[in-house]
């Protein structure tokens, strides 16, 4: 007798062996996932802020402008870009414009400063510069070059990303060269310029005090009465204009699709690991052939039902002489008649009442019936 509580705990061991494979994979999926988000580099909410007091914020810089007549406004999509001169358009974050704010932005007559900028938006922006370097580290530099804001500033912090001047830049001035290119690039292209600054040091509020680092920002960001910060939200194209479904679909949801798809693959790899060949079972009973057909007849005979049986023998003996005469499977029934009368002694009338004809009225005409259809065959097999 099985103790109590015993089926209970035999249950639980069941299903906890049923769930632990797909539990497995929920944890590699939420690991997966978690090791992503910490590796992937998030910049802090406040970073270059102009409205943040925190380190890597930018209130410094703002009230600095502020104090000297320049009027910063943040704004952040495509429509609050200043249109006409006058002004200066501070884009910290380039890489994430969508391409209704980067037209905005190139299409305007305003000054630009862009921080560490990517080759698809200086091409769009300052077509011309090239992008050289990346990782570049933030030293203090030394300008050396005439550019009025950098020999203003002298030494500086400046890194990241370096950049060149190509032969198509037009008037292009490079300042704190290294040998890996230059962390500041000023252009100047259709009476506007645009300033590409590797790093973001000389605007963030811990390191404004150092170096050079406030005459600079000073210089390029408050050359007009205006500075629009540009800190981009989310936009699509402007009203009227055709969107695909995929830009209406927001970038988390690839990130969802895409850890879905790996749950799956790897819940696929899992099942498959369960499939093999095919085991053959021995059957409980082994029933001969001559002895289903003989347990069927006798179902036949129990329900009268001698119109069924006498079709079943037709249509085995049709099927055997179909093949015999080489006709196809679905031959008309008059194309069989005729070729079963031509290679035996019979008419077509009497072929057709054999293999079409009415069912019979008892058993001793269902006896005649199998027999006459076995000479028949016999007959085709001899011709």
């Amino acid at each position: 007798m099985t103790a109590p509580g015993t089926a209970g705990v035999r249950d639980l061991g069941a299903a906890w062996r049923a769930a632990r494979a797909p539990v497995a994979i929920g944890a590699v999926v939420l690991a997966v996932a978690v090791l992503i988000a910490l590796l992937t580099d998030r910049a802090p909410a406040s970073h270059l802020d102009p409205a943040a007091p925190e380190e890597e914020g930018s209130r410094a810089v703002a009230v600095l402008l502020g104090e000297r007549g320049v009027a910063v406004h943040e704004v952040g999509r495509a429509a609050e870009v200043p249109a006409g001169a006058g002004a200066t358009v501070l884009v910290p974050f380039p890489e994430r414009l969508s391409p209704t704010q980067l037209d905005a932005v190139r299409t305007s007559a305003a000054d630009v400063v862009l921080v560490a900028p990517e080759a698809e938006v200086l091409a769009a922006l300052a077509p011309g510069i090239e992008l050289v370097a990346r990782e570049e580290p933030v030293e203090v530099r030394e300008p050396v070059c005439a550019l009025p804001a950098a020999v203003r500033a002298g030494a500086v912090s400046l890194g990241g990303y370096h950049f060149r001047a190509g032969p198509d830049a037009g008037r292009a001035t490079t300042c704190y060269a290294t040998d890996h290119g230059s962390p500041l690039v000023q252009v100047e292209r259709d009476g506007r310029t645009v300033t590409a600054l590797g790093s973001a040091d000389v605007l963030l509020n811990r390191a404004l005090a150092e170096e050079g680092n406030a005459a600079l920002a000073l210089s390029l960001l408050g050359e007009h009465p205006r500075l629009a910060w540009f800190r981009p939200v989310p936009e699509g194209p402007p009203p009227g204009a055709d969107r695909s479904v995929l830009e209406l679909v927001p970038a988390g949801w690839w990130w969802g699709a895409a850890q879905l798809a790996i749950a799956v693959a790897l819940l696929a790899a899992w099942r498959a690991r369960r499939l093999g060949p095919v085991v053959t079972e021995p059957l409980p009973v082994v029933v001969r052939s001559a002895e289903a057909a003989e347990g069927r007849a006798r179902l036949y005979r129990r329900a009268g039902d001698r119109g069924h049986a006498a079709e079943v023998l037709r249509g085995a003996a049709r099927a055997r002489l179909v093949a015999l005469l080489g006709l196809p499977d679905d031959a008309e029934p008059a194309a069989v008649v005729r070729a079963v009368a031509g290679r035996s002694d019979h008419s077509i009338t009497e072929v057709s009442h054999l293999l079409y004809g009415p069912a019979p009225v008892d058993d001793a005409g269902l006896v005649a019936l199998a027999e006459t259809l076995d000479r028949y065959e016999a007959e085709v097999r001899r011709s």
